[in-house]
């Protein structure tokens, strides 16, 4: 048993630094993040419409199912499944690539089968339909897209609290978890999302925060950029990176242009 302040610190940085990596197959990103995303742990990625947030997401359950055999789980609140595979075969992903360690769940069946119940029903089933999914399936990645849908449909009453509870129970999990969310941070730390500014409660509560922005590099072209903002326990970069998406595949390279 560690006897002073100091070992007790230097034994928690040491078994943060023992937990597994998962790593996201993206080329340049892992490296960005310092080895990789550290298993069962909360990740936000966050950004405004248009910089890809779904697809950047969805590539990483993708690659990790197809190349690493991990079976994942993409939640999707704002549309159906159909409607996701569409959107994802569109932009080049194989569908059938990894079919059986990739499951879909989205809102319309969790809707379907309780109606617009109160919240703690809705809240309930939420979570025992992620719960069934990962005991029978094994899901070990898992995407939430998005938080702002959830909160709607959760109706939350006391966002912090209520936020609180739902982070701590994505830990119990103990299944690596990323949450899609909208809005980018202004001069004061506060998100702006549709003009509407707000305490971005959920930035402290997460283990880890990648942030996609549109960047205007002249008057007619605009750059998606990639910045981890925070990432506990490894030793990540802080920079700003290109964001390239071509050919079905995504890459993260250093930004050149101001």
């Amino acid at each position: 048993m560690p006897e002073t302040v100091e070992e007790s610190v230097s034994e928690a940085i040491r078994n943060w630094a023992d937990v597994p990596k998962v790593r996201t197959r993206i080329e340049g990103l892992d490296e960005v993040l310092g080895g990789g995303i550290p298993k069962g742990t909360v990740t936000l990625i966050t950004g405004p419409p248009g910089s890809m947030k779904s697809t950047l997401a969805y590539s990483i359950l993708q690659n990790n199912a197809v190349e690493n055999r991990i079976p994942c789980l993409y939640i999707s609140l704002e549309q159906g499944k159909a409607s996701l595979q569409r959107q994802m075969g569109a932009v080049g992903f194989d569908l059938g690539a990894a079919w059986e360690r990739f499951h879909i769940l989205d809102v319309g069946a969790i809707q379907k089968r309780i109606g617009r119940s109160r919240q703690s029903v809705w809240v309930n089933y939420l979570k025992r339909a992620v719960e069934v999914t990962r005991r029978i399936h094994g899901a070990e990645l898992v995407v939430l897209d998005s938080l702002e849908a959830l909160e709607v449909l959760a109706k939350f009453e006391d966002r912090r609290s209520e936020l609180f509870d739902f982070f701590d129970w994505f830990r119990g999990l103990e299944t690596t978890f990323f949450i899609l969310a909208e809005g980018s941070r202004d001069s004061t730390g506060l998100v702006v999302d549709g003009g509407r500014r707000t305490h971005n409660d959920e930035q402290f509560l997460a283990d880890g925060v990648i942030e996609l922005r549109m960047h205007p590099i002249n008057d007619l072209d605009v750059q998606r950029r990639l910045r981890v903002v925070k990432l506990r326990a490894c030793n990540h970069k802080t920079g700003y990176y290109t964001l390239v998406f071509d050919d079905h595949r995504f890459s993260v390279t250093r930004s050149m242009s101001v």
